[in-house]
């Protein structure tokens, strides 16, 4: 009697554990059902909550709270607590607009013709690259050892008031026996007219301004853009009063006479700080483009035809 109703229990326990598991996994199919329902059938979405530091999602793209505060008191030029909501609504609708028309653009591939479009993104990438270099200020010992590794970057401009003589082609005389002769002569002491007249000297074109011959202080750099390269690099080592032996050139025959000249300066540190600084900042901003673009490379395909 005793082993007839363990067996009649024992049966009774096992329906009853395969209908629990049956009920289980009937309730798990439902469960995956209405979730993957819900999951495809979402608008254009796969979330329905906005983060806490987003304003608004716009197909799952975070509009961020700070920027919407900041575009709030860029565009109306007060604190954002001053603000209205109309005026906030505003700057939302805009944003979102916004975020609306840069994915459209990306969708269809507008960098890929577009070049004022491949401008902003090259310089929004370079910027990005470039934050912690802003960002860094280098120490005084760094700027002092690139000033000292660079001092010639750091020199004040001399100055010339000068004459620049032509020989002209013609006349009595080989260009450069005359040439020797009205050296000689002006440094003799001879004035420059006379020289001028009796050797037939012009001024040379290159220091004409508006017709008329520039006879006052010109910066070096204005003076190199003006000169033949040989005359510059013959006038910028002269003193004043000098005057200069002659210079062939492929117009003809020169003759410098140096008036007044003021040479370069070398700048001190605390003169050129600012610009040192700069540099510096510069120079890792191409150092840091350089290895990203090495790297980019170095993960990238790129087929080149062969030129023709």
């Amino acid at each position: 009697m005793n082993d007839a109703f363990a067996r009649a229990w024992q049966a009774a326990a096992q329906r009853s554990e395969r209908r629990s598991l049956i009920l289980l996994a009937i309730g798990a199919v439902i469960g995956l059902g209405i979730a993957g329902y819900g999951l495809f059938t979402a608008k254009g979405t796969r979330t329905h909550g906005v983060p806490p530091e987003a304003i608004a999602l716009v197909n799952q793209r975070p509009i961020l709270r700070s920027d919407f505060m900041t575009q709030v008191q860029t565009q109306y030029g007060v604190r954002f607590q001053d603000t209205t909501p109309a005026q906030r609504e505003r700057v939302l609708e805009d944003m979102i607009d916004e975020e609306l028309m840069v994915q459209r653009g990306l969708e269809i591939d507008l960098p890929s013709y577009d070049p004022d479009v491949r401008s902003a993104l090259v310089a929004g990438v370079e910027l990005e690259l470039f934050a912690d270099v802003i960002a860094k200020r280098p120490s005084e010992a760094e700027l002092e050892a690139y000033y000292s590794a660079h001092r010639d970057k750091y020199v004040r401009d001399g100055s010339v008031r000068m004459r620049d003589l032509v020989v002209p082609s013609g006349g009595a005389g080989a260009p450069l026996e005359r040439a020797r002769d009205a050296v000689q002569a002006l440094r003799a002491g001879t004035p420059l007219d006379q020289v001028m007249q009796h050797f037939a000297l012009v001024d040379s074109r290159r220091l004409l301004d508006s017709g008329h011959v520039d006879t006052g202080d010109v910066f070096d750099f204005a003076a190199r853009a003006r000169l033949d390269p040989a005359v510059f690099a013959v006038a910028r080592g002269m003193a004043s009063g000098q005057v200069s032996d002659p210079i062939v050139t492929a117009d003809g025959v020169h003759v410098v006479v140096m008036v007044r000249r003021v040479p370069p300066q070398q700048r001190s540190f605390s003169e050129s700080s600012n610009e040192v600084w700069r540099d510096v900042t510069e120079d890792a901003k191409r150092r840091v483009r350089a290895a990203s673009l090495r790297y980019l490379r170095s993960r990238s395909e790129i087929l080149v035809a062969s030129p023709r």
